[in-house]
């Protein structure tokens, strides 16, 4: 009998020592995870010094804001079923406020200005096709687009 108690003893003892083992195990999973996590939440305190600066952030609405608004039509340096915007400001001899709203409304610009204003040789010139209204985009959003657009920059 008392080689059955040693031998039940050994196997209660190796069933505890096994079960024992997997708990520590798992403890060290679990830390080394959390370490992990933790260290990855703390790598992001330098994440400002290497941020770029808000010129590119505008560039890069102004570059969505162009090809949900304006791609259907023009592209940056070449010419589609309205003319290439690369250079825009130029054309318009930097008059933002005159583009603001030909872009809202060029016929009204068109109108106003006359045939030999830059609105109306731009209306001549794609056939007598005015670019339609886009009332819904605000003066920032123009913008943001002129800013893009204009540098020709894809």
């Amino acid at each position: 009998m008392v080689s059955l108690r040693v031998s039940a003893g050994s196997a209660c003892s190796t069933v505890f020592t096994h079960w024992k083992s997997k708990q520590v195990m798992k403890q060290l999973i679990l830390i080394t995870l959390s370490a992990c996590l933790l260290a990855a939440c703390n790598n992001n305190d330098n994440a400002g010094a290497n941020k770029q600066p808000d010129v590119v952030v505008v560039e890069s609405a102004g570059k969505k804001l162009f090809i949900n608004n304006c791609m259907q039509c023009h592209g940056l340096k070449t010419d589609c079923t309205g003319p290439a915007l690369a250079g825009v400001l130029g054309r318009w001899k930097n008059d933002t406020t005159k583009l603001t709203a030909f872009i809202h409304n060029s016929q009204k610009v068109i109108a106003a200005d006359g045939p030999d204003s830059y609105a109306g040789k731009l209306f001549d010139k794609w056939y007598k096709t005015s670019m339609p209204s886009f009332g819904g985009i605000t003066d920032d959003e123009i913008k943001q687009i002129v800013g893009y657009a204009d540098k020709g920059v894809e």
